[in-house]
């Protein structure tokens, strides 16, 4: 008898969800995770009396009917998690104007509609596809067959007409105005691509989870979310290993039985989930000899995520003069110089960035009377060899310098300041260069293309961002409903 029916490797909050789901049928579900506690990128930490969210700072389908808000009710935890809606959700910051962007869709078009009054209709037109693409993709079973290209087409129209497209694409298939196209592409940043990259598929994700059911934080800390499915997990009999690196996934008959850990102790299952860098699992926890080689080869040549470079301070100022908690500063507006630079492994001096104030939504991240504060830009893993504290210093001065636009006298009221690299995502997280979202969401890895959740090998499954939707919170944890979907259905008949 093996020790578990499900072993999932990785407690990030698609596991979570996963092992949740499975272990309400009544299955007997382990996770091993290899840091001291579970959440993966949802988590947080303290300094100095001052608390910080690592990356996670807002999600969306958290109000009522949201993705998320419905694993909670489904799980008896809406409850016992709160969350803060954010409207306005953002303000952008050009370099002679600003935008506020509301978190809610009809607000927003009407906002942009004012703005270009003669592109109404397209700006309607671009939301549409986005939409439907979003509801497409939602309904898709796990057991779909993504072979059959005419019965794809007929039941999922737009994910079909548009499944090759970028972003760029549909905007210039519907408006007119540059700046309008630019405003409309700015949030392709949030998965790291530029419009003329990322996939339509992609874009639907980022937009869509957001504006269906608007932008919250969580009360408190982020990593709330991620413990109290972990506590809600282990009351449904299911079993946590924390600080338990996975070092091999163990096969028999070409298929998977089970994990070695470090140190050798090995734990048996029906069925292995990953849920960390799907590189990882197929070239290190496997060996490329135990998979097909067209498999092999398709996997050694997708592209990972950009990562981040982020900056965390503990101010003596409680932020007031922020009006908006979430801000992303332009210095100009050219989109492609920035990722041109970035491609070369380089950090251009006048990169956007982003500004946030989590203190500003949730006061107790600071003592009274304080605040803090979270910067940070986009970065290339190859950008430094080392990441050493010179090249740490040297950018962490540059963000301050940048932010002090909006915030004067900012460099002299810091008290803690922390930072986070790519290297440092790369050890926490195990994504390949410190991906932030697995692969990079451009058309040939986005959708369809999407590696999927049941892999080459007999009893191994994937969830979480290196498979579909693909990152962000939301879509991690319709990753792991899905698995959980197709591990529950394969045990319903008899299939392991």
């Amino acid at each position: 008898m093996p020790d578990s029916d499900v072993i999932i490797i990785g407690a990030g909050v698609a596991g979570l969800t996963c092992g949740c789901l499975l272990a309400r049928k009544g299955l007997n579900v382990a996770i091993f995770e290899k840091n001291p506690k579970v959440g993966g990128c949802c988590s947080s930490f303290e300094k100095e009396g001052f608390s910080f969210d690592l990356s996670v700072q807002s999600l969306g389908e958290c109000q009522e009917g949201g993705r998320i808000w419905d694993l909670l009710k489904g799980l008896n935890l809406l409850e016992r998690i709160r969350f803060i809606p954010l409207e306005p959700a953002r303000e952008y910051h050009f370099p002679d104007q600003k935008i506020v962007q509301s978190s809610r869709i009809e607000t927003h078009i009407e906002t942009l509609s004012r703005l270009f009054p003669g592109e109404r209709k397209g700006i309607e037109q671009v939301y549409y596809v986005l939409r439907k693409i979003f509801d497409e993709f939602s309904r898709i079973p796990p057991s779909f067959n993504w072979f059959d290209p005419s019965s794809f087409s007929s039941q999922y129209p737009f994910l079909s007409r548009y499944r090759d497209k970028t972003f760029q694409g549909l905007l210039d298939e519907y408006l007119f105005s540059p700046f309008l196209k630019m405003i409309l592409s700015v949030r392709s940043s949030y998965a790291l691509l530029p419009p003329e990259e990322i996939s339509v598929a992609g874009m639907a994700g980022i937009e869509i989870s957001y504006f269906n059911h608007g932008v919250s934080c969580v009360q408190g800390r982020v990593e709330e979310l991620p413990i109290k499915l972990g506590e809600a997990f282990e009351k449904m009999k299911g079993k946590i290993f924390l600080q338990r690196e996975v070092e091999k996934i163990l096969m028999d008959n070409k298929k998977a039985i089970g994990i070695r850990l470090n140190g050798g102790q090995e734990f048996t299952g029906e069925v292995i989930v990953s849920n960390i860098d799907a590189r990882k699992t197929f070239t290190g926890l496997l060996g490329e000899d135990e998979i097909p080689s067209g498999f092999r080869s398709k996997l050694k040549g997708m592209r990972p995520s950009l990562s981040y470079f982020i900056l965390y301070l503990g101010v003596d100022m409680t932020l007031e003069e922020l009006p908006v908690s979430n801000n992303e500063v332009f210095t100009d507006y050219a989109f492609s110089e920035e990722y041109q630079a970035l491609y070369e492994n380089r950090i251009p001096g006048q990169a956007p960035f982003y500004l946030i104030a989590p203190s500003r939504v949730n006061p107790s991240h600071a003592p009274e009377g304080k605040g803090t504060l979270c910067l940070s830009m986009k970065a290339p893993y190859h950008f430094s060899k080392a990441w050493d504290q010179e090249v740490i210093d040297r950018l962490s001065q540059d963000l301050i310098g940048r932010a002090s636009t909006l915030i004067p006298d900012l460099k002299k009221r810091i008290l803690v300041k922390a930072e986070t690299t790519p290297k440092t995502i790369e050890k926490w997280t195990g994504n390949c260069w410190g991906a932030a979202y697995g692969w990079a969401q451009v058309p040939e890895q986005s959708g369809v293309h999407r590696p999927q959740r049941t892999t080459p090998v007999p009893n191994l499954f994937l969830t979480g961002h290196w498979t579909s939707p693909g990152g962000g919170i939301a879509a991690v944890v319709a990753s792991g409903e899905l698995t959980a979907e197709a591990i529950w259905s394969k045990f319903e008949g008899g299939g392991f």
